[in-house]
């Protein structure tokens, strides 16, 4: 059953022959006409259905056309009521206007007169409906554009369909997010007043319905159901969300409502936040591949310096590995490991303007070789500076060289000054050091590499970092022979007298 989205218009005078007049009149009209001639069925009618407008004789013998007008604003907010009287006196009219009648016409009166009325009703109406739904756009408009544009897709499609909620009266609403080229759903939302039914919400066949389809008009069902003895409309609308000619998801509202009815209005501000949820996918899904495209230039970059030196090969996947860990360990969340991951590739992208003769010298650096090698955290700095993308990446670059006793570089940083970032990274990027092929020596033992960092633990690495990362290495969940090609003797980690401690 669809709701009906013409305008409602109710007739009430006990003259037969009226009723029949005026709705002959208003016959060339898009409205639909109910009347009747005893206002008990009119008010009867009046609250189980729609109305717009309402077209009612004043004195109707026991019941009288202020009964009718009462009954209306009671149940239709915004309703239009025009009174027809034959005796019209100065006070009846200030007395029916106060009330909250529109207008009244004196009988007899002309069809053109009647039309004029009802027109000029309806538009006065449609003005205060708009303005209704416009404050409450506002309101939205307001929260959206106070969320910073790299906000949650998820709480924006949440502030859209509360809404919804908003806007409809609704008691529930929900978004599904597809792939469109798949047509697989990626995200699912589902917002209620109260304890809801939510299967009519989520019911994904509705999909189907859109599928191949390009038009943006909704599907509005509607149902007559009974729900604690009361008969009542359920009225399901599905509006699909389209990002140029593609089709990207679908809003469900769901309506419990004693009137089948849906406003154009409604439906426009159905369309503003439609096309709103719309931008908010497109602009996620821009951020995404402009951020992959980005991850895969800074990638191939890491590469080129890895490529610069055979035996640098797989450090920065396995410095990524070993820090996620500990991150992880450490109960950091996924957005902080995701900047972790790129972080640890950035960490050494300073190292592209260091000359291949300084990165590969098999002997010892000469003191103006080390002050060039020692520039490439600033140097990494300057070729990520005004990418937003990467701010989260600085800590790792700038920090993995510093000390926690204050002596390492570039700043020369001291204990808890030195972003934990790059304290995490100083302590595993110099482990698989050690455990790596380097030109000036080949690779270390475990022993010999947990030993540097016992020895370090306090001086050059943060001590409660060094012992997180010892107690991962000891509990086995880290895979030494994956990740350096050969079986590694573990045992000297049951003999190190260590114990995790707490952080400063």
């Amino acid at each position: 059953m669809q709701a009906s989205l013409n305008t409602q218009l109710l007739v009430v005078d006990d003259e037969q022959y009226i009723c029949n007049i005026i709705v002959e009149a208003l016959a060339s009209e898009k409205y639909d006409v109910v009347a009747f001639t005893d206002p008990r069925e009119a008010i009867k009618h009046i609250k189980s259905h729609p109305i717009d407008l309402v077209l009612t004789d004043l004195v109707m013998g026991e019941l009288s056309g202020v009964q009718v007008l009462e009954s209306t604003l009671e149940n239709h907010e915004n309703a239009i009521v025009i009174l027809m009287t034959a005796y019209p006196t100065v006070e009846m009219a200030i007395a029916v206007l106060k009330r909250g009648a529109y207008d009244f016409l004196i009988k007899p009166f002309k069809l053109e007169l009647l039309r004029a009325t009802i027109k000029r009703g309806l538009a006065h109406q449609k003005v205060l409906r708009e303005n209704l739904h416009l404050r409450g756009q506002l309101e939205f408009l307001k929260a959206a554009n106070t969320v910073a544009p790299n906000v949650d897709l998820r709480e924006y499609l949440t502030l859209v369909l509360r809404s919804c909620i908003t806007e409809f009266s609704a008691v529930g609403a929900c978004v599904f997010e597809i792939d469109p080229g798949s047509g697989v759903i990626v995200k699912r939302i589902c917002e209620t007043k109260s304890d809801l039914d939510t299967r009519y919400l989520l019911d994904e066949s509705i999909l189907k319905q859109f599928s191949g389809r390009r038009s943006p008009k909704p599907i509005i069902n509607s149902e007559r159901v009974v729900i604690d003895g009361r008969e009542i409309s359920r009225i399901l609308i599905s509006k699909p969300i389209f990002i140029g000619s593609k089709f990207h998801g679908v809003i469900n509202l769901q309506i419990m409502s004693p009137f089948e009815r849906v406003t154009p209005g409604q439906l426009d501000i159905l369309t503003i936040l439609a096309n709103s949820a719309a931008s908010a996918i497109a602009r996620k899904r821009l951020y995404q591949d402009l951020r992959a495209s980005y991850l895969q230039a800074i990638r191939a970059l890491a590469n080129a310096i890895e490529a610069r030196d055979e035996y640098t090969a797989g450090h920065t996947d396995r410095v990524i590995g070993l820090a996620s860990m500990v991150a992880r360990e450490l109960g950091w969340g996924e957005k902080q490991v995701h900047a972790l991951i790129m972080g640890c590739t950035l960490h050494d992208i300073g190292k592209i303007g260091v000359p291949d003769g300084i990165l590969n010298k098999p002997s010892g650096l000469t003191g103006e070789e080390r002050r060039r090698m020692m520039r490439h955290p600033a140097l990494g700095l300057k070729i990520i500076r005004g990418i937003n993308l990467f701010k989260p990446s600085i800590p790792y670059i700038i920090g993995h060289h510093e000390r926690y006793d204050g002596s390492g570089y570039p700043k020369g940083l001291k204990g808890e000054d030195v972003p934990v970032e790059g304290r995490l990274l100083a302590v595993v990027d110099t482990f698989d050091a050690i455990m790596s092929d380097r030109p000036y020596r080949p690779a270390a033992s475990l022993n010999v590499a947990v030993g540097e960092l016992l020895k370090g633990r306090g001086t050059q690495f943060d001590p409660h970092l060094v012992d997180k990362f010892l107690m991962i290495l000891k509990s086995g969940k880290i895979d030494l022979k994956e990740l350096y090609g050969s079986d590694v003797d573990v045992s000297c980690l049951d003999e190190m007298p260590f114990t995790e401690t707490a952080p400063a």
